[in-house]
């Protein structure tokens, strides 16, 4: 009997159910490719690292997305806050307690923002530690904690210069590249807004201002505010002249060099955590310091003293992530007529309660 015709017909058989099964493959494996593009927005379920780079430009391996974090750095906290990512705050330092608006109390303490406890960090296991660029202690945070397998992030978040793409940084570590760009885009319409003003006012002279902190005003101090400072860096964006704006950091002056200047504005400026603020309630503070301001023997011989042209301002809108609202502040004292229709107020509400998540409350400016 021939078989090669039976041959020929297994062979056949054999060759179609392979094609069939090379289709049924390739049918199955088209929608996984589609998936490994991935998510170009923030869910990319595959993902395991991401890489960032730190306020030191330096590039970091981080676990993605982070979920356990300890934050030794105030600033990086309330930028996390922004990201609606606080959830994965396991401990904090605990001078993050005085930020009450930020909602931590309830996380672990580890110690100060300097000085943490090592053990208590490692008895947390976290994914990360966020500190300054700067520890302001002898110690390397880094070198005492990546050999034990967690990561130390030096992102500073305060600089008004380097904020934006710093938060982006801290974004992608934790998935919330969108709502950092959301945020950035707000903070943009606001200062596009007050550049806007501030141009308006063409040819004019610029008011002169001079900015000292109260502690330092109160014992005779004229300790000021020059270059590189955010307090320098608010004046000028609220389109005024800062009188030490030639010099660098925290010059100290003399009485007499400020009568020579003869500044149209004097700004008070406090981080006193008691005095103004989010919690506080009570403006007695504040009055007595601006009227015994425009009582002393040097301020009430200047222009600022004579017209009574002296404010008080929190220094948490005038150091670094809030600054461009602090300078809101500042304007509307500087040209109060081009600044009319704009209340400071109500752009450091829409921060505190679209961005922060809770209402606004507290002093944190004043004027006679």
């Amino acid at each position: 009997m021939n078989k090669r015709p039976q041959n020929r017909v297994f062979f056949l058989l054999l060759l179609l159910l392979v094609l069939c099964l090379a289709i049924s493959a390739g049918c199955n494996e088209a929608p996984a490719r589609q998936e490994d593009k991935g998510d170009p927005g923030n869910n990319q379920p595959d993902k395991k690292e991401v890489d960032i780079t730190d306020s030191l430009g330096e590039s970091i391996t981080l676990p993605y997305p982070l979920e356990r974090v300890v934050v030794l750095n105030s600033n990086a906290a309330e930028a996390i806050r922004i990201l609606e990512a606080q959830e994965a705050i396991i401990g904090i330092a605990d001078s993050l307690l005085d930020e009450v608006y930020l909602g931590l109390d309830d996380r672990e303490l580890v110690g100060k923002y300097n000085r943490p406890s090592y053990e208590k960090i490692l008895e947390l296991r976290p994914q990360a530690v966020f500190a300054y660029e700067k520890s302001y202690s002898d110690e390397d945070f880094s070198a005492k904690l990546e050999p034990l397998g967690i990561k130390v992030v030096k992102l500073n978040l305060y600089k008004p210069e380097s904020y934006d793409d710093e938060l982006r940084m801290l974004a992608k570590a934790f998935g919330k590249e969108q709502r950092a760009e959301d945020f950035i885009a707000w903070k943009k319409q606001k200062t596009d807004l007050l550049a806007d003003r501030i141009e308006d006012l063409g040819s004019r002279d610029p008011v002169s201002v001079l900015a000292i902190y109260t502690s330092d005003f109160a014992k005779g101090n004229y300790k000021t505010f020059a270059q590189n400072t955010s307090t320098h860096q608010g004046i000028e964006l609220a389109g005024g002249k800062n009188i030490a704006g030639d010099m660098e950091g925290y010059p100290q002056v003399n009485g007499e060099w400020i009568l020579e200047q003869n500044p149209q504005i004097f700004v008070l400026n406090t981080s006193g955590k008691v005095e103004m603020g989010y919690d506080v309630s009570d403006p007695t503070w504040s009055k007595d310091v601006v009227a015994r301001a425009r009582k002393d023997a040097l301020i009430s011989k200047t222009d600022a003293g004579k017209n009574a042209q002296i404010y008080l301002l929190y220094n948490k809108l005038l150091s670094g992530d809030k600054t461009y609202i602090g300078a809101f502040y500042l304007a509307k004292w500087f040209y109060p007529d081009c600044f009319r229709d704009i209340d400071p107020e109500l752009i450091l509400q829409e921060y505190f309660e679209e961005w922060i998540g809770v209402p606004l409350q507290g002093i944190w400016s004043y004027k006679e």
